[in-house]
């Protein structure tokens, strides 16, 4: 028993003295931002993509009339991918073709023709107008109211002699007064009624044709006016087709014609835009397009892609191990769809700005693959080891 209590003592004391020692036994301080991928590289995962794709969208809205490729076809740069509706944007530009044609070739002789028949025409209804102006003032208004004046000047005279019948009443007998009118104390009586009645009615006379004097007055200066503004209507359409005329025999203008010319390009633009074609060789990756749809502007329909360069996009490169990558380093790629594979490839560039992915800071490397393996597919998922340099 005294034997094994010994035992136990002379274990605890070894390794009281193993303890100590192993605590005065400095450890290794680790130098802030040393790692290995700074040194010799780094690793991280990416995604494999065309080097050379684009996304198709149209520029103006439209309803499809035409879908010319199914996906995976192969297509040429300047292929007709996808047509809209066009009937109407081709009858705008065959118009505006067919102006700048009359334009640049000048006037036909019809054309002058025409002009000029404008003209004679203009011509003539200033000559009828003139005419029927005339005619008024010098035969038609002087009649109407030169007879208006007749009747009052007649009615006037009548007017003088009743007034002056009436006045004589004061006179007394031998004034052209009936004896019997002038019984005393009785006055003129019924003499005196009937001349004062004969008095107003010269009066309403002479009203009447003054004021058919005036009726006639106006009339005829209403007519005048009328056919003066008849007059002045047909010589400004006179002036109207002369101007049109001569514009026609000087043909247009280096101004208009360039006018036209902007709109011939203009209706080209827009039915080129109505046709979807392909920027590059490549083959269609993506196709989200059917007849009759409606194609709204900036909307993608189509994704092409150049499938005889692929690089490799990484998405999880750490600020820490990105300051070990340089453009031009050799990288090692492994995919995991071709398990045994191993490619090579080259950094094309990398992200000066950083990103945020699941809480980390990273940065996108790009990879050019230098001997790409035809079963590669874009979106595959890629491993790559970039190597210090």
């Amino acid at each position: 028993m005294k034997k094994l209590l010994i035992a136990m003592v002379v274990i605890l004391l070894l390794a009281g003295c193993a303890q100590s020692n192993a605590a005065k036994t400095p450890t290794p301080e680790a130098t802030p931002g040393a790692n290995k991928s700074a040194a010799s590289g780094a690793s991280a995962q990416g995604y494999v993509t065309p080097a050379h794709y684009a996304d198709l969208a149209f520029s103006a809205s439209g309803r499809v009339a035409q879908v010319l490729v199914t996906e995976g076809d192969q297509v040429k740069a300047g292929q007709p991918l996808v047509k809209l509706q066009d009937a109407s944007l081709k009858a705008a530009l065959a118009a505006a073709q067919a102006d700048l044609q009359r334009a640049q070739k000048g006037a036909r002789p019809e054309e002058i023709a025409q002009a000029q028949a404008s003209v004679d025409i203009a011509k003539a209804q200033l000559e009828l107008a003139q005419a029927n102006l005339d005619r008024f003032q010098n035969s038609t208004m002087g009649v109407q109211v030169t007879a208006a004046q007749a009747e009052v000047a007649s009615a006037a005279a009548d007017l003088q002699v009743a007034q002056s019948s009436y006045d004589a009443l004061a006179l007394g007998p031998g004034h052209g007064i009936p004896t019997d009118a002038n019984v005393p104390g009785r006055g003129l009586g019924k003499y005196e009624e009937l001349k004062r009645e004969q008095l107003g009615i010269t009066q309403a006379d002479y009203q009447a044709t003054q004021k058919k004097l005036m009726e006639a007055q106006v009339d005829a200066g209403m007519t005048l006016k009328s056919l003066q503004d008849n007059v002045e209507v047909a010589k400004a359409q006179l002036n109207a087709a002369q101007a049109q005329l001569d514009l026609t025999k000087a043909g247009s203008t280096p101004e208009q014609i360039d006018s036209l010319k902007a709109r011939v390009a203009q209706a080209q633009a827009a039915l080129d835009q109505a046709t979807l074609v392909a920027p590059f060789d490549g083959a269609i990756a993506e196709l989200d397009v059917n007849v009759g749809e409606i194609a709204t502007p900036g909307n993608r329909i189509a994704s092409i892609a150049d499938a005889t360069q692929w690089q490799v996009e990484t998405d999880d490169l750490s600020e820490v191990d990105v300051v070990g990558v340089q453009p031009g380093a050799n990288v090692s790629i492994t995919v995991d769809a071709l398990p045994g594979v191993t490619l090579q490839g080259t950094v094309a560039s990398i992200t000066p700005r950083s990103a945020i992915k699941r809480g980390d800071v990273t940065y996108t490397v790009n990879v050019t693959l230098n001997n790409p393996d035809p079963r590669l597919k874009w979106g595959m998922t890629a491993y790559v080891d970039v190597k210090g340099k």
